[in-house]
């Protein structure tokens, strides 16, 4: 009998070690600007596979991420690479582009013929997909893929090269959970009866997504996000809420984090800098957000990448809680920007170099989750 303890002793050891194999974290990578064409979509994907050995290699190397974003073992990064294409989209507009440009070579000056195609096919994209209308259908799908991993039990990380980083701040604006509804509301013109009703029937935070697609709120042609004014309507959409959270909404540890890199993000969106903007509320709640659920966002650009800019100076969590002005309670969240690192190239190569250049860049991005989690954690320096 005390065998036969010993044995099935041993079994549920060996079967709890093979249980605890670590999480997998899953990184996916998001092709920016002018990749419309076989030979630029193949130079996407070929720089995906070139990058992703040389990241896992630097975040497997680096004792800091072992410990604090591996979680002493708790969780390893996946071998293989993931991929999200967006590039092929705007093909009909590029079409169109490309017909008027031949026609200016009839008069138009080599020199100024080739830059113009040159900035015509790096911004294109990066305009195109900045519209409303066609970005969400863009993280929509990147929605899918995140939550395709999410049911695998594989949290991601986003890198988003070049205008991808439109495409990550857009998934992330849109669809983390960082709305109480409540506290939202009270800062419209609802009816004092229709407010104390969302009061009193608590619901999930939600995302903006989530309020869009139940109909309780829309756009303005301002880009505020306007509350529906029929009260009955809105009550009886705000009771199936948490339903449209579920579909639309990122959930609660599926994003680990988010790199930007080679991202002219602030000149797209000013709304990031800019106190005056209408929807600052939204953008602190994203920091609060990312800040109070363990999460990062990256910003790594190369100094001599003319089209590379830092998010934001580096704020403390101090700087960053008076500058939201909201309660937060920190766990580990943090945004740093990193651009101090050379990439060697030419002026106009350096902002296509970080795929050519991925073990040197790789170890920018390790270094900037290094420094970030030390300016927000100050018990780990």
């Amino acid at each position: 009998m005390k065998k036969l303890f010993i044995i099935i002793t041993v079994m549920m050891l060996n079967a709890a070690v093979i249980y605890a194999q670590p999480q997998e974290i899953q990184f996916i990578y998001i092709n920016g600007s002018n990749n419309n064409d076989k030979k630029m979509t193949d130079w996407f994907f070929e720089g995906v596979q070139k990058m992703h050995p040389n990241m896992l290699e630097a975040f497997n190397n680096s004792e800091f991420i072992k410990t604090k974003f591996l979680d002493d073992g708790k969780y390893k990064i996946s071998q293989l690479p993931q991929a999200f294409f967006w590039g092929d989209r705007s093909n009909e507009e590029i079409k169109s582009l490309n017909s008027d440009l031949n026609m200016t070579k009839m008069f138009s000056p080599k020199l100024a013929q080739t830059v113009r195609q040159l900035l015509a096919h790096y911004l294109h994209d990066a305009i195109w997909v900045s519209h409303y209308r066609n970005m969400h259908p863009v993280i929509d799908d990147l929605h899918k893929q995140v939550m395709h991993n999410y049911n695998n039990n594989k949290p991601v990380v986003l890198f988003g090269y070049s205008a991808g980083a439109f495409v990550t701040y857009e998934y992330m604006f849109n669809k983390l959970p960082d709305i109480d509804v409540a506290d939202f509301v009270m800062r419209t013109k609802l009816s004092d009866e229709l407010k104390t009703f969302i009061k009193t029937n608590k619901r999930k935070n939600t995302c903006i997504d989530a309020l869009v697609e139940s109909g309780l709120a829309v756009y303005s042609a301002e880009d505020k996000l306007v509350p529906n004014q029929n009260d009955e309507e809105i009550k009886k959409k705000y009771l199936e809420l948490d339903n449209y959270t579920c579909d639309y909404c990122i959930p609660n540890g599926a994003l680990k984090g988010i790199v930007n890199f080679a991202s002219p993000l602030v000149l797209f969106y000013s709304d990031i800098s800019n106190p005056d903007y209408s929807l600052t509320y939204f953008n602190k709640l994203l920091y609060k957000y990312i800040l109070e659920n363990d999460m990062f966002w990256l910003t790594v650009n190369y100094s001599d990448d003319p089209l590379g800019y830092p998010t934001t100076r580096n704020l403390s969590y101090k700087d960053l809680k008076d500058r939201v002005d909201m309660e937060i309670l920190p766990n580990k969240g943090f945004l740093y920007s990193k651009s101090n690192v050379k990439s060697r190239r030419t002026f106009m190569g350096a902002h296509t170099s970080y795929w050519d250049t991925a073990k040197k860049f790789s170890k920018a991005v390790v270094s900037a989750y290094e420094d970030g989690y030390r300016l927000y954690n100050d018990n780990s320096l």
